[in-house]
């Protein structure tokens, strides 16, 4: 098989990264060794982020701080690109951008909220602290006995990436993306038309290669000797409760605790926020494990009390990819036509913008971002 651009990887940032290059008129081909959006990305809650978590506001390495402050920026505009993506998809993903509140129950979580808001102001993004009478009137849903402010996001909100990412590899197919599941990557070699790429389907002869393979991103990078520091990947597990009428606008987090909250467009309210699973011995799955459940549930419920009357119907647990340098896009200095789309924290939100931001470095264009902040190089530059 010959093709331009090959992508590894068939989460998010790869069929987006199909979907913009096909429709670039750009042959592309796509190959994962498991099935689309199975890994990480259909292992997803679905939640756009755009606030700094509560905990990075703790960090104070600068390098860090810089490049939590970038993907602030980075996340503003993906959220554009969510909303631009979705009007061009085939079927309704439930994209909602209806704000999001990160809640506080003490005076210390409280101005730990004023800082940060202060921070995100800073660097662009539109956040401010709200309390009392003005925060119930837009959250009436959140305890009075226990939560005392939140900072109120107004791009925050929801998808369902078991919608999303499918929708998104059929438009590049129809585009013309050609995807090859279930087919594994064991090598790759530059030549002098590029790179031949061994896989489990046999050759693949291709100009340009695009590692977007989340988990497996350091394996694929490795075959041709460009090193990706990953950290441990996280194992983690959600919640679903039986549907309700809607009463949750928002995208709700937590300033002290591990808590994320929104309800579905079908009423279920999806309720996680980063509670440790464990990889199952007997399977090799990821696997919830009770005290986690419990734990996340009873903070749920302790901020939402409306939660106590229903009942859990569902949980399951994935795992995330993580990246101990920061997020890595683009063309790898020394090696034409090796290029790299991986991303860490809150991934599924930054998908398509990464996907954007590597195809219009290999088009030519200016890039919306400075792509400098996330080349490989300035890792290594940075261990």
């Amino acid at each position: 098989m010959e093709t331009d651009v090959l992508v590894v990887g068939g989460g998010v940032i790869g069929c987006a990264l199909a979907y913009e290059l096909a429709r670039e008129g750009i042959e592309v081909v796509l190959a994962e060794r498991h099935d689309l959006n199975t890994q990480a990305s259909g292992g997803n809650a679905g939640s756009l982020h755009v606030q700094i978590m509560s905990f990075q506001m703790t960090i104070e390495d600068l390098r860090w701080r810089q490049i939590i402050d970038g993907n602030v920026r980075l996340y503003i505009a993906a959220v554009r690109t969510w909303q631009e993506l979705a009007r061009e998809l085939d079927s309704d993903v439930e994209l909602h951008v209806e704000g999001g509140l990160m809640v506080a129950e003490t005076p210390d979580q409280l101005e730990g909220l004023e800082r940060k808001a202060a921070r995100e102001r800073a660097i662009g993004l539109e956040t401010h602290v709200v309390r009392g009478a003005e925060l119930f009137a837009i959250a009436p849903y959140l305890s009075d006995r226990h939560v005392v402010g939140a900072t109120i996001c107004p791009i925050e909100g929801r998808i369902n990436p078991g919608l999303a990412t499918p929708a998104i590899a059929r438009s590049a197919e129809r585009a013309g993306a050609r995807f090859l599941r279930h087919t594994v990557v064991r090598a790759i070699s530059p030549d002098n038309r590029g790179f031949e790429v061994e896989t489990t389907r046999g050759s693949i002869h291709c100009k340009r290669v695009v590692n977007a393979a989340g988990l497996g991103a350091g394996e694929i990078a490795a075959m041709v000797g460009v090193n990706i520091p990953l950290a441990a990947p996280e194992v983690l597990h959600m919640n679903v409760t039986e549907p309700a009428c809607q009463f949750v606008d928002h995208l709700v987090q937590h300033a002290g605790m591990r808590l994320t909250f929104k309800q579905a467009s079908n009423g279920n309210l999806i309720i996680g926020g980063g509670w440790p699973a464990v990889i199952d011995p007997a399977t090799g799955l990821p696997a919830v494990t009770r005290a986690s459940v419990e734990g996340n549930l009873w903070i749920a419920q302790r901020i939402v009390p409306e939660l106590g009357h229903l009942r859990l119907v569902r949980t399951w647990a994935a795992v995330n990819a993580g990246i101990s340098s920061g997020p890595i896009l683009g063309e790898v200095s020394g090696l034409p036509g090796f290029f790299n789309a991986v991303f860490g924290d809150a991934g599924y939100t930054a998908g398509p913008i990464c996907a954007r931001i590597v195809v219009d470095e290999m088009t030519g264009r200016t890039p919306s971002v400075d792509r400098a902040s996330f080349a490989i190089e300035r890792v290594h530059a940075n261990p």
